[in-house]
């Protein structure tokens, strides 16, 4: 049973449409999650400047920058505690050094930024 919605805005009408003439057509409307509540917590835990862009990356099935680079810093401290001493053990140290320095600076960056759309 197709539930009746009242449309609001020309956007959300073309989109309304579009999804009862897929209806119509047999579509198959056998979707990851219907029928459930949807889970909106951290979409609006996200600041709202970059909600937009943090959905459409998790819809790409993609993580933001800084949590891949989160990511690559503490698998590297993970490599690290089990290494041996020597030389590619302090090319690792170099390198994690180096890559949490553009992690904080990413972060810093961020910060700034959402701090001056705050303020704007």
């Amino acid at each position: 049973m197709v539930k009746e919605w009242k449309v609001n805005s020309p956007l959300a009408s073309v989109a309304e449409s579009r999804i009862q003439e897929a209806l119509e057509a047999g579509a198959d409307m056998d979707l990851v999650g219907a029928g459930k509540p949807l889970d909106l917590d951290g979409y609006f835990a996200a600041p709202s400047a970059l909600r937009a862009g943090f959905g459409m990356l998790k819809s790409a099935g993609v993580v933001p920058p800084e949590v891949e680079a989160m990511r690559d810093v503490g698998l590297m401290r993970e490599k690290l505690e089990t290494m041996e001493e020597g030389p590619q053990k302090e090319m690792l140290i170099a390198e994690l050094r180096l890559r949490e320095v553009e992690l904080a600076m990413a972060m810093e960056r961020m910060k700034r930024h959402l701090k001056s759309d705050a303020t704007s």
